[in-house]
């Protein structure tokens, strides 16, 4: 395996990335088809928006990490086809959404750091409160129209999510796009250790969730013989949150959210009329209005 911290600062090849992902997305397994379907989502977005109106919303954390990893390999295979890309230099900075703890693990504000420079991101930080963060950068970027983001249905707040999920009218406007929401928590450690992603050196030292310093701590299920393992030998992804003080409440997928009524991905739960009101992406399985559906 390669060094996760070592390889955070590397410089990116895209090219290889596109390949190894979407070689990923060719394999005949669960996580082959999951995949396939997230990159499908991101492609439709693309279509959609066009890529200079969407944003990444980035924390650090395993989830949006994943899904960092995944925007950027569309991104490059579309600028492919399209006949203006040919390496990494070609890639332009992604926009993206950080919205900050007031006290951080100082290792999650490095990986972040890193991460900008492999992945080529505009970084956008924004304090809270969540409203006053969107509406800030709302107004600094007026072109943006929908925001990646790395909610899963089994997050708290998940299952009332589709692929595409506007935010509520008395907030700022966007789109949500939520490419790996009908992922698990092993889908996102089989993803990121086949596709060698680089993720944040917490989570090889018994962090399974992460939120700020205060709420979490090593997760007491990953203790054995009194050293802590790495959170991809988790073998009940059920324990996910088990390391935190507010366990409904978690920063993995994306941005931070703290009120009842937001999502864990820091933008507002889509409300009863926009959730019954489906944006389907072509060639997707959208539409089953129980909450306890799949949308694989």
């Amino acid at each position: 395996m390669v060094s996760r911290t070592a390889a955070a600062s590397a410089e990116l090849d895209v090219v290889s990335l596109s390949l190894t992902t979407y070689g990923l997305a060719d394999q005949p397994t669960d996580l082959g088809r999951k995949v396939t379907s997230a990159l499908q989502v991101i492609e439709d977005a693309i279509e959609r928006y066009g890529s200079l109106h969407l944003a990444l919303s980035f924390n650090g954390g395993k989830d949006c990490t994943a899904l960092m990893h995944l925007v950027r390999a569309a991104l490059y295979r579309h600028s492919a086809n399209q006949g203006c890309a040919t390496d990494s230099s070609t890639e332009l900075p992604l926009v993206s959404l950080y919205i900050q703890y007031k006290n951080s693990f100082p290792e999650m504000d490095s990986f972040v750091q890193n991460s900008v420079a492999r992945y080529n991101l505009d970084l956008v930080k924004r304090s809270g409160p969540m409203r006053q963060g969107l509406q800030s950068f709302k107004s600094d970027y007026p072109g943006i129209r929908g925001i990646f983001v790395g909610t899963r249905r089994d997050d708290p707040y998940g299952n009332m999510l589709q692929f595409f999920s506007p935010t509520d009218p008395d907030w700022p406007q966007f789109m949500r796009i939520n490419p790996i929401l009908s992922w698990t928590f092993d889908d996102v450690w089989g993803f990121m250790r086949q596709a060698a992603v680089p993720y944040c050196c917490l989570y090889d030292q018994g962090y399974t969730s992460l939120g700020d310093v205060d709420s979490t701590k090593q997760n007491p299920a990953l203790l054995k013989d009194g050293k802590y393992q790495p959170a991809w030998t988790l073998a009940n992804g059920g324990l996910e949150r088990s390391g935190r003080s507010t366990p409904g409440v978690t920063t993995d997928t994306s941005s931070i959210s703290t009120l009842a009524l937001e999502s864990v991905s820091g933008l507002p739960v889509p409300n009863r009329e926009a959730r019954l009101s489906r944006d389907s992406s072509p060639g997707l399985n959208h539409g089953r209005s129980s909450s306890s559906s799949s949308l694989e």
